[in-house]
């Protein structure tokens, strides 16, 4: 069955095309907010609101007429960058909780190395701008082509190149400091 085929299909609330989309789409969308975002608890919510946005899209009449997962990662693009607005805006403090690691009696230097690297990485990335981030998660961490990744945000390839080359070189930079 086509993407055309199954969103025509959920365009009619079809319970069984509903569930395809979401068995099919979810893992991809969550791991596109989890390469953004920390808190596996907040990727989790983010990813089922944008199931929860289509279903209401859908039943209004609206929603997508094709590209089916451009509009999943546009919302799930967007709702992500709602929360970092809105944590930002709060200035809220990480949960100590949340950020201890747990390192392995076999090469606790070792992991520490890398579990702070990680984490340099992430605070590099998160000072990036909306589009950077999306075209890095994107590109890197979905393993999109670069057709795929300029028509899920509607932008030219050679715009995505160029986006591309630009988040990377902010991120070095970023890095290098």
């Amino acid at each position: 069955m086509t993407s055309d085929d199954l969103l025509a299909r959920a365009r009619r609330l079809e319970t069984d095309a509903l569930v395809q989309i979401h068995n099919t789409y979810y893992p991809e969308l969550y791991r596109y907010v989890r390469f953004r975002l920390e808190d596996a608890q907040v990727c989790e919510d983010i990813t089922a609101e944008v199931f929860l946005r289509l279903l209401d899209a859908l039943d209004k009449g609206r929603g997508p007429n094709q590209k089916l997962r451009g509009w999943l990662f546009g919302t799930a693009s967007n709702l992500v960058n709602d929360h970092l607005r809105q944590r930002y805006a709060q200035k809220i403090e990480p949960n100590s909780v949340d950020e201890i690691v747990m390192i392995s009696d076999d090469n606790p230097e070792g992991e520490f190395d890398e579990n702070s690297q990680k984490g340099r990485v992430r605070q590099a990335i998160l000072g990036l701008t909306a589009d950077q981030q999306h075209v890095l998660a994107l590109r890197f961490s979905e393993e999109r082509s670069l057709q795929e990744t300029a028509d899920i945000m509607e932008k030219s390839v050679s715009a995505v190149k160029a986006l591309q080359f630009r988040a990377v070189a902010a991120l070095q930079r970023q890095l290098s400091e």
